[in-house]
């Protein structure tokens, strides 16, 4: 009996300090990474703020490739949603809804994720154009951690976490951006030899 009493005020002990711990850990996280890409803002844009073509270079769907998406509202508009399900321990599931749209300079969107601590963020593309050729692009996310995943939080750093597929997914935009200007030149240039 002694035993259980034991061990029961030892599991109140560690909720207590986990609990405390909460008040003093990081409250909110902010993950940034910039690029920039051999291609013209608006090109740019169309893999951005239409939702679809994140299926494209989504770094997580290349971790999950069983993933499904659906979507909802008008392209690279305010409202245009983007729902995905997947792998519980891979992708999960949640939303992407674009809040603020501003082609072709920049997108601001919320992200909801729906399972384990549900949560939300807000995240950005931030176009800037550095000659007709070459944009910057720089993609943010920052939000609040629930309260009781703050203690957690103290062993985890979000930029690390995060911050390698923001990496992936801007050097596939740009890869891909990259292709697409090169068929563009192509078709251009042939266009003018036939005239």
């Amino acid at each position: 009996m002694n035993f259980i009493k034991g061990i029961s005020k030892f599991i109140l002990f560690l909720i207590a300090v986990y609990v405390f711990s909460a008040f003093f850990a990081k409250s909110n996280y902010n993950v940034e990474r910039t690029r920039v890409m051999s291609a013209s803002q608006k090109l740019i844009y169309t893999q951005i703020g239409i939702l679809k073509n994140w299926e494209n270079w989504s770094p997580w769907k290349e971790r999950d490739p069983l993933v499904k998406f659906s979507y909802e509202g008008k392209d690279a508009s305010n409202g245009a949603m983007m729902y995905w399900k997947g792998g519980e321990h891979t992708s999960g599931s949640g939303s992407i809804e674009i809040v603020q749209a501003d082609p072709p300079y920049s997108m601001v969107y919320k992200l909801s994720l729906l399972e384990s601590f549900a949560m939300s963020s807000k995240g950005s593309f931030i176009l800037s154009a550095e000659s007709s050729e070459r944009t910057q692009v720089r993609w943010t996310n920052h939000g609040e951690l629930p309260f009781l995943l703050r203690p957690l939080m103290m062993f985890m750093d979000m930029d690390k976490e995060m911050g390698p597929d923001f990496e992936r997914g801007l050097f596939k935009i740009d890869s891909i951006c990259s292709n697409l200007e090169g068929q563009i030149q192509t078709i251009m240039q042939r266009d003018s030899l036939k005239n």
